[in-house]
Formats: structure tokens, sequence, C-alpha cells
């Protein structure tokens, strides 16, 4: 039974969560002397299934084994029709634009650039794009496919139009797949995750004083903030963005990073705070084994988790000042 199925993923999601790292281990990592001792403490914490590495500089393929093995528990895990396929369909799409960016430029290596298979397998995805046949594809992915193959044909395509046009697709499919399941926590969550987009594109189109035709072709639909207001605050203040704002769902978190980039900033506390609200959304639910937060607050939390570690590795890698990787640590979910 389904009910019985989500109770038995969400007891299994509530083992896995003694997989997270602790705030100590994250800490102990941002300290380390070296990349290699930071390393050390993944290889403690069995980081990709107990995987290690001959060269610790190597570090992504440990981090990519550690997302492949979160990816494919929630797919093994998730009831059908749950909402929670909407948090795998970024993988569909991400790598949609991969096999797109290999098939127009040459010499890219693929295999740097694919997420762990999502609610489709990547090959698939690739046979479909190399045959121009997208009848195994969802159906705004086909299409927004099929768009970018026409232009291709007429003339050069760039990395950006086959971004934007696939996250503009991306996002439709999965407001789509919301209205459908009608789970509360993961709609909350796509809603909150486009309006914090589009706010983080307005503040850096206004940075770099780009046309309002360029904002207007990168905005997506679909927010609770919806793109017409954004638009019609582009030539406002960033006083006034942010007065007008500030009484939205996310409004404190605009407020921030409005005085970020008009103080001439980096958007570094707005993403901090961005990835901890919706990490917040699934925390207040954890406890629900009659709900799917569990198995999607885990998922975000091991996601933001491994975003932390790729940052903490590489500014290591690079000798990067510490308060450079301290100012952009996340909150913690267990």
């Amino acid at each position: 039974m389904a009910g019985q199925s989500l109770i038995y993923s969400n007891a299994r999601v509530k083992a896995m969560e003694n997989s997270l790292l602790t705030s100590e281990k994250i800490t102990r990592m941002a300290y380390s002397d070296s990349l290699v001792d930071a390393v050390k403490i993944l290889y403690e914490s069995s980081y990709g299934g107990g995987m290690t590495l001959d060269n610790p500089y190597i570090y992504t393929e440990l981090l990519k084994a550690e997302e492949k093995r979160v990816a494919d528990f929630v797919r093994e895990a998730m009831p059908d029709k749950s909402g929670l396929e909407t948090l795998l369909t970024v993988n569909d799409y991400h790598n949609a634009k991969s096999y797109l960016k290999a098939k127009f430029e040459k010499d890219l290596d693929i295999s740097l650039m694919l997420l762990p298979e999502g609610n489709i397998e990547p090959a698939v995805i690739e046979e479909c794009i190399q045959k121009e046949d997208y009848s195994k594809l969802p159906e705004d992915m086909a299409t927004a496919i099929k768009n970018i193959e026409t232009v291709a044909k007429e003339g050069s395509i760039s990395p950006r139009y086959i971004d934007i046009t696939l996250d503009k697709a991306m996002y439709k499919d999965i407001l789509a797949a919301c209205k459908k399941a009608k789970v509360k926590s993961v709609t909350k969550y796509w809603l909150a995750n486009i309006d914090f987009i589009n706010v983080s594109t307005l503040l850096r189109c206004k940075r770099i004083d780009a046309d309002i035709s360029f904002l207007k072709e990168n905005l997506i639909a679909g927010g609770e903030i919806n793109d017409y207001i954004l638009e019609g605050l582009y030539k406002e203040s960033f006083d006034i963005i942010a007065e007008k704002l500030k009484y939205t769902t996310i409004g404190e978190i605009i407020v921030v990073g409005v005085n970020e980039v008009k103080s001439g900033k980096a958007l570094v506390e707005y993403e901090v705070l961005w990835d901890n609200y919706l990490l917040n959304i699934f925390k207040e639910e954890r406890a629900d084994v009659f709900s799917v937060a569990p198995i999607a607050g885990f998922y975000i939390a091991k996601k933001i988790e491994i975003k932390m570690v790729r940052m903490i590795l590489t500014c290591l890698k690079n000798r990067a000042n510490l308060q450079e990787i301290k100012a952009r640590l996340r909150g913690f979910y267990a």
C-alpha cells in the first residue's frame, strides 16, 4: 500500500540522516590544514558509500558518488506522483543541457558535466537528442529541445540559450507535477526557489546595468512574485525595490540581497539564507511519517551539504582565506 510504503521509506530516511555531516565535521573540514586532511574526514564518514581516492585532488569523484547514492535512494523510496519526482527532474534537465552542448560544441568532456540519473536514464536522453526523436522525453523538455535544435540549424547556438530555454521548460514541468501531486511543502519549495532565482537575476542585471530585455529573457514564470512586478521594479532604485518586496514571503532575505548588491558585494549572505529557507520548509515536517517531507528534507539537506563540501575543498585547494569559507557555510538539517 502507498501509505505503508511511505512509512517504510521514512523509516529508511531516519536511519540515513545519520550519514549527514554534523556541524562539528564541517567545521573540522573548514579549519583543516590541507585538502588532504579535509578529504580524510569524508573517508571517516563513509562518503560515496565508503569510496576512497588514489589522489585526493580528484575529490569531485567522491562527491559525484555521494550524489548518486542519494539520488538512487530517493528514486527507490519515493511514492509515485508524490511530487518528490520533481527533485530529480533537475538532474534530467541538467543532463539534457549537457548532451545538447556536447552535440553543438566540439571537444567537451561530457563525463565531467553529467549529474546522476534522475527520473530518466541519461542514456535515454542522449539517444533522443542524437536521433532527434523526443517521444521518450517529457513534453516540456521535448518542446524546448526542438526549439533549441531549430535555432541551431538557423545559425549559431549559445550555451546560455540552451540553459535558459531548458530552465524555463523545467520549471513549467515541475509546477505541473506539483499541481497534480498537491503536496504543499514541495509546491512551496519550488515557488520559493523560482522567486529566489528571479530576484537574484533582477539584482545581477541591475548591477551590470543590463537592458530590461535581458532581464525579461532570463526571468522564470510561475513564482509567487509575478515576473511583471519584477520587470516594473527594474528601473527603480535599490531602496524602492527593497521597500516594495520586503512584505513578500521571502522579503527579509530579499532586503539582505538588495543591500549586498547596493554595497557592491557578491550575493553571499543572500544565497546562504536562500538555501537555509528552502531547507527549513521540509525541516518543519521532518517528523511526519505520513508525508513526503522527511524524504525531501533529507535529499535537499544532502544536496546543500555536498555544495558546502565542494566549496570547502575548492577553497582549500586554492588556499582561499578562511573567512571566505565561513561566510558561505549553510545551516544544518540534523
